[in-house]
C-alpha cells in the first residue's frame, strides 16, 4: 500500500494534494516555496537562493518522514520559470549538497512554474 507524505506544517492535504508518496522502497517528493493560505510564493523567498533553500528544506523533511534522507535520491529533476536564474540556483543546490555528497542524476529545465513560485523539485529516492 502506498504511503502518502505531506511535511510538517504542510497544508497542502486539505486541498487533496500531498508532497510525496512511498511506493514500496521508492520515495517520489516535491517541493515548492508556496504559501498554501495564499496560494503564492512564500514571503521567505525573496532571492532564488532563498527559494532554492526553501525547496532543498522541504524536500529533506519529506525524505525524512518517509525514512530515508536527501542522500538516497536517485534523480531530481530541477524546474526554473527562467533561464536567468540557472547559476543562483545551481550556486545554492551545491552549496546544500555539498556535505552530503549526493550524485543524483539532475535535470534543469525552464518551464512554467505554478503560483508565482521560480523554482520547483521533484525527486525519486530509494529506501535505504
Amino acid at each position: 500500500m502506498n504511503r502518502f507524505l505531506n511535511g510538517e506544517g504542510s497544508d497542502l492535504a486539505e486541498y487533496g494534494l500531498s508532497s510525496g508518496v512511498v511506493a514500496g522502497n521508492v520515495v517520489f517528493a516535491a517541493a515548492m516555496a508556496l504559501d498554501g493560505a495564499t496560494m503564492q510564493r512564500q514571503s521567505t523567498a525573496a532571492t532564488i537562493a532563498d527559494e532554492t533553500r526553501i525547496c532543498l528544506e522541504q524536500l529533506d523533511g519529506i525524505l525524512k518522514e518517509a525514512g530515508c534522507g536527501l542522500q538516497d535520491i536517485v534523480k531530481i529533476n530541477c524546474y526554473l520559470s527562467d533561464d536567468a536564474y540557472r547559476t543562483e540556483f545551481w550556486q545554492t543546490y551545491d552549496d546544500f549538497f555539498a556535505d552530503i555528497g549526493s550524485e543524483a542524476v539532475r535535470l534543469t529545465q525552464v518551464a512554467g512554474v505554478a503560483c508565482g513560485c521560480r523554482v520547483e523539485l521533484d525527486a525519486v529516492a530509494a529506501m535505504p
